[in-house]
């Protein structure tokens, strides 16, 4: 009597392989482009997540509100013309850059906290959130080298 499991087709197992990179390969093909309310908009959430923080607690609700819906509509948009999404933790390699970022980011927000909410000087809020608008930006780009070359090493 055999097993299921001790069946072995070669030539399936090879043309379920090959189906794999080849549906890697189109994902990543589909991620050579940005557009730019991808870059528009995630910069404009790490703006308002960092900047809004220090502006005192309504605005900050307001601004992190605005932020996430933001970020749902890039998400939900990029999975209907890209047909997947990708979530920035879970790439093996990319998930340090997004570490990188969020590290980052809270830090940016605790000075944003520390001098617009503490000591009430506003330009800080906004200066940070336009410094967290460039990194989320370049983080984004980092993150995206790291997962393509994460993936094209799946071989």
């Amino acid at each position: 009597m055999t097993n299921d499991h001790e069946k072995f087709d070669g030539a399936g197992a090879m043309e379920a392989l090959n189906s794999i990179r080849e549906t890697r390969a189109q994902a990543l093909g589909k991620m050579d482009y940005w557009p730019w309310w991808y870059d528009a908009g995630y910069a404009a959430s790490c703006a308002l997540l960092v900047a809004g923080q220090g502006l005192g607690a309504a605005i900050g609700m307001v601004c992190t509100a605005v932020a996430i819906s933001i970020l749902l509509i890039i998400m939900r948009k990029w999975q209907a013309d890209a047909g997947v999404w990708v979530n920035g933790y879970s790439p093996k390699r990319a998930r340090w850059a997004a570490f990188g970022l969020a590290g980052l980011l809270i830090g940016l927000m605790v000075v944003s906290v520390v001098f617009g909410r503490v000591q009430g000087i506003v330009w800080v809020p906004l200066a940070c959130g336009a410094v967290a608008a460039v990194l989320g930006l370049v983080g984004m780009r980092v993150w995206m080298a790291l997962y393509r070359k994460d993936v094209k090493d799946l071989k």
